[in-house]
């Protein structure tokens, strides 16, 4: 794992690849903060006496995916393009070695199946932490920007508003309450947000996995490249067309829930499903290769 990660430190485009992930949380950061502020002037003003309100507008809700108080089209395309800017480092590593010769030494060094073992779970471990840190250190810029680390103000209010017992004005933050991973808001935002993050990696790693395996079986780099954006997006056409927006990977891992139907058992098919594809294109990419010992 060590030489495969100086080999990933020493590709130019995981550094393109990264700067590109973190502008797009620094930039959903700056517009979430900025709409967080200007909505807080608001509500301070119409109510200013109910301190309940202030508890669940929170600037939690300005973290990448959480959907904070208005639309924020870079957090969106952070969610939207993410298989395509952890592909762009990652998907193209057994093909680079090829044209360099150095997957004949690889193999004669430690044999076929270690070498590409190796490979998948570099690969999926990679894209998953690619995937993850962005998104964490944007919930450190909100909280810096913000100057607000405690939030067991909102989950104190969350349970009561889950419970029916929480003073409001009227029926504004219904839309609040969520269908999956609830009882984590009761606890902590921290705890919500982290488990949609990971989730969010575990199906990063196995876009890229799945691009990986076509990559031993497609020879143009950029059709390479882009091939797990392509699965991703047509992915959602489909499901778009069709009415079943809650199967669709980009409305599941959205931290907001945009969509309604979701279940957690359709995220886990779709998980298993894609796993199991990534896993099977893969091995049999491995076994079409032309490599020779």
């Amino acid at each position: 794992m060590y030489i495969e990660l100086r080999k990933l430190l020493k590709n130019r485009n995981l550094y393109i690849s990264v700067a590109c992930l973190l502008l797009l949380v620094i930039g959903a950061v700056v517009l979430g903060v900025k709409d967080y502020r200007e909505n807080v002037q608001l509500l301070e003003r119409i109510y200013h006496d109910n301190p309940n309100v202030f508890a669940l507008a929170s600037p939690h809700l300005e973290w990448v995916g959480l959907g904070g108080f208005h639309f924020n089209v870079l957090s969106s395309l952070y969610y939207f393009l993410f298989p395509l800017l952890l592909s762009i480092p990652l998907v193209d590593s057994i093909d680079r070695e090829r044209k360099s010769g150095n997957v004949h030494y690889q193999l004669t060094r430690m044999g076929r199946g270690a070498y590409y073992r190796r490979k998948f779970m570099f690969t999926y471990i990679s894209a998953f932490f690619l995937f993850l840190l962005p998104l964490v250190l944007g919930v450190v810029l909100v909280n810096l920007l913000t100057n607000h680390w405690d939030y067991s103000s909102f989950s104190q209010a969350y349970r009561q508003l889950i419970a029916g017992t929480l003073p409001l004005p009227d029926n504004s933050f219904e839309g609040e309450k969520k269908t999956l991973f609830s009882s984590l808001l009761e606890i902590s935002p921290y705890w919500y947000t982290l488990v949609y993050y990971v989730i969010g990696g575990l199906f990063a790693s196995g876009y890229v996995c799945l691009g990986l395996g076509c990559s031993l079986l497609l020879k143009n780099r950029y059709l390479i490249t882009l091939m797990p954006q392509i699965i991703y997006m047509l992915c959602w056409a489909v499901l778009t067309i069709i009415g079943q927006l809650a199967w669709d990977p980009f409305n599941f891992l959205l931290p907001s829930q945009p969509v309604e139907g979701l279940s957690y058992w359709k995220m886990a098919i779709v998980f298993v499903l894609q796993l199991l594809i990534a896993v099977g294109v893969f091995s049999y990419g491995v076994k079409k290769s032309e490599d020779v010992l």
